[in-house]
């Protein structure tokens, strides 16, 4: 049941759901919610997301795993509470997941590698782009999460290392050792 000050701060929307939740019927509180929340939620995870395809996937996801977890929802917040922490969970859970894939496969992107208008021709570059791909993959993650912070997200050797609770100068020899393996793999191209 939900206590006092939960109950104070929801809406007509939050009791009517709460209460089909505590009925044991959670498709309707899953109609509900949807209905009554889902444009909100939707919006939410747009803003935090950026990207109105995968906000509205996130938004999905959200409410599947609400439908998941209703047994277990005590009723200690509000509805919209509850359903609006778990969507920003799964957000921050995509914002994490898309990072670390930025991170582990663009740390240098097409931009960076020679124009068309270079000696190189696009089978040449398609095949750097590959074999850098690989060599900065084969490195440990914590190198690939040095190297794109510092040189992906341009942070500096200081906001790179307070990131991976490490020293600055521990950071400068990380990526020193990392640009050294990779040079090795390439055979000196970086």
């Amino acid at each position: 049941m939900m206590g006092a000050t939960a109950l104070a701060m929801t809406t007509e929307r939050d009791v009517e759901i709460a209460a089909a939740i505590r009925d044991r019927t959670h498709h309707r509180a899953l109609a509900l919610m949807t209905r009554e929340l889902g444009p909100a939620l939707g919006r939410f995870c747009a803003a935090i997301l950026g990207d109105r395809a995968e906000a509205e996937e996130a938004a999905q996801d959200a409410l599947i795993e609400a439908l998941r977890a209703m047994s277990g929802f005590r009723g200690e917040s509000a509805v919209r509470t509850w359903l609006f922490a778990i969507a920003r969970r799964i957000c921050f859970r995509r914002l994490r997941r898309r990072r670390r894939r930025e991170a582990l496969f663009h740390v240098v992107s097409a931009t960076e590698l020679p124009s068309p208008d270079s000696p190189l021709d696009e089978a040449a570059r398609t095949e750097l782009y590959r074999r850098l791909q690989q060599a900065l993959e084969a490195l440990p993650f914590e190198d690939r999460e040095l190297l794109a912070l510092r040189y992906q997200a341009d942070l500096t050797y200081e906001e790179a290392a307070e990131v991976c609770g490490i020293s600055p100068d521990a950071a400068r020899k990380r990526a020193s050792r990392a640009f050294a393996v990779l040079r090795d793999r390439l055979g000196g191209v970086p």
